[in-house]
């Protein structure tokens, strides 16, 4: 345990336990930060309240939670500093809705998962200087209920507060992440790292069709070609909306999507168990901000259909292979 030093440590619930919102909860609670996680699994919520999280692969930890809950509302019994919220995209808005007020005039909500404009999805209900946003450059699968398998890590992760209001716990949490190996930064803009780890998430999307690993997609030369069509697409769609990247962004992707080895991608994850998946905050708002500023975005039009017509199919084909 390192990192927290403060007599009142930080109280956070994490909603949402899968890879990301796991890995999140078992870190901040390695700092001795007082954690609550909160999943609609009772199962899985049972199982961490039992046994802890345990981390394997890339990092390797097993910790306790302080306590464990089975929806949102039940976390206004705990006076927390901090709300993460890692589940799925196109689930964020419903589970902002169902916190209250939100949990208290002193929580800071954070949104940690794929996409373009969740922040603001958060800061509608909760308000700018409530609001936080994490940009998340690890990934995993679960291997069971309470146990992650960490497939990659490209630090550091970034968080940033909507309004100055935020900017000291977000240094706080960075700060405490990075003491127990899991660094992460607190940048005054995170737009461009939104957009980027977007991009490079999106970039993968024609890799989800297939059902194919990051490493057979890099692997291929012409799933690389389509890689490059979509990142290309998508750097002048984000330079049309004043975002300004890193140097060589373009050779910086490559080299990410190379390091991502066998990790498969979340969205091939959920299109492999006929679930609904993340597209539309991905390439398909890249398409709609390239609609906004009028340039095509073939790649990321194509993939975006594409993907909806598996969404619709999928489901049906799994009912019947039962």
């Amino acid at each position: 345990m390192a990192g927290n030093t403060d007599k009142n440590p930080l109280r956070a619930g994490i909603i949402g336990l899968g890879p990301i919102g796991s890995i999140l909860a078992a870190h901040l609670a390695d700092t001795g930060a007082f954690v609550v996680a909160c999943d609609i699994d009772r199962a899985k919520i049972d199982m961490i309240k039992e046994a802890g999280i345990r981390i394997e692969g890339k990092i390797e930890k097993h910790v306790r939670v302080a306590g464990g809950c089975y929806s949102p509302q039940e976390l206004d019994r705990y006076d927390l500093d901090l709300i993460g919220i890692a589940v799925k995209a196109f689930n964020l808005k419903k589970v902002v809705s169902l916190l209250s007020e939100p949990a208290s005039k002193k929580t800071f909500v954070m949104c940690a998962q794929n996409g373009l404009d969740n922040e603001l999805e958060v800061s509608e209900v909760c308000g700018e200087d409530r609001t936080l946003r994490m940009v998340v450059n690890y990934g995993g699968a679960m291997t069971a209920l309470n146990t992650v398998r960490m497939t990659f890590f490209n630090s550091p992760n970034y968080i940033a507060a909507l309004s100055t209001c935020g900017q000291a716990i977000a240094s706080k949490i960075a700060g405490m992440l990075s003491s127990v190996n899991l660094k992460t930064e607190a940048p005054g803009d995170i737009r461009s790292f939104i957009w980027e780890k977007s991009i490079l998430n999106s970039a993968m999307a024609h890799g989800a069709i297939a059902q194919l690993t990051m490493k057979q997609v890099m692997d291929s030369p012409e799933a690389v070609e389509i890689v490059r069509a979509i990142i290309d697409e998508s750097v002048s769609v984000a330079e049309a909306e004043g975002i300004k990247f890193r140097e060589n962004f373009r050779e910086f992707s490559m080299k990410y999507l190379e390091s991502g080895g066998h990790h498969r991608p979340s969205m091939a994850v959920d299109l492999g168990n006929g679930c609904k998946t993340e597209i539309n905050y991905l390439n398909g708002r890249i398409a709609e901000y390239g609609r906004k500023h009028g340039i095509p975005t073939p790649y990321n039009r194509i993939v975006t259909i594409l993907i909806h017509l598996l969404e619709q199919t999928l489901p049906l084909f799994h009912q019947q292979r039962k």
